[in-house]
């Protein structure tokens, strides 16, 4: 085998559901599946299972663009000026420096893939999350003040910028 193809070859990586990382992120379930350390910083893709109604705080990201591509459930999104609530197979674009937020189906919740780029979300969520311990949403989740901490952290490390607390919409700043 050349050293090209060899080379190749290590850069080519398949993902198994089952050998999916299960994090814990602000109660929702998050599986790193493509990280930024296999595309050598490029992008990142994960999947999230959220719970009904979840919502994260009004922020922006400094660094890099998001794409949510919906899977199951319907999603309510508020970007910028636009509102608009996707189901499954639809996508929307959140460039950096927009402000931004969604809100999960208050009944259902929903499923979807998050891609990024840059990568480094992935880490993000690895720096605010705790290891799941089962493969769905974390019963019973509320915030505590050391998630807290460990967003706050995260977000001045990883260039997010927190807005406004869940429940706010950009047009509110």
């Amino acid at each position: 085998m050349s050293t090209q193809a060899a080379n190749a070859s290590s850069r080519v990586f398949i993902v198994r559901e089952a050998e999916r990382e299960n994090l814990w992120f602000l109660g929702d379930l998050i599986q790193p599946i493509i990280t930024t350390q296999m595309t050598q910083g490029r992008f990142q893709m994960s999947f999230t299972d959220s719970k009904a109604g979840s919502e994260p705080p009004l922020h922006e990201h400094n660094g890099e663009d998001e794409i949510f591509y919906v899977l199951e459930g319907r999603i309510s999104f508020w970007a910028a000026d636009q509102v608009a609530t996707l189901g499954p197979g639809d996508c929307i674009l959140a460039p950096k420096d927009v402000p931004h937020t969604f809100q999960a189906d208050r009944e259902t919740g929903a499923k979807w893939l998050v891609l990024s780029a840059p990568g480094g979300l992935d880490d993000f969520f690895r720096a605010v999350a705790v290891p799941a311990d089962y493969a769905a949403p974390q019963k019973g989740w509320a915030m505590d003040h050391a998630t807290e901490k460990r967003l706050e952290d995260a977000c001045k490390r990883f260039g997010i910028t927190i807005l406004a607390p869940p429940g706010a919409r950009p047009a509110d700043i």
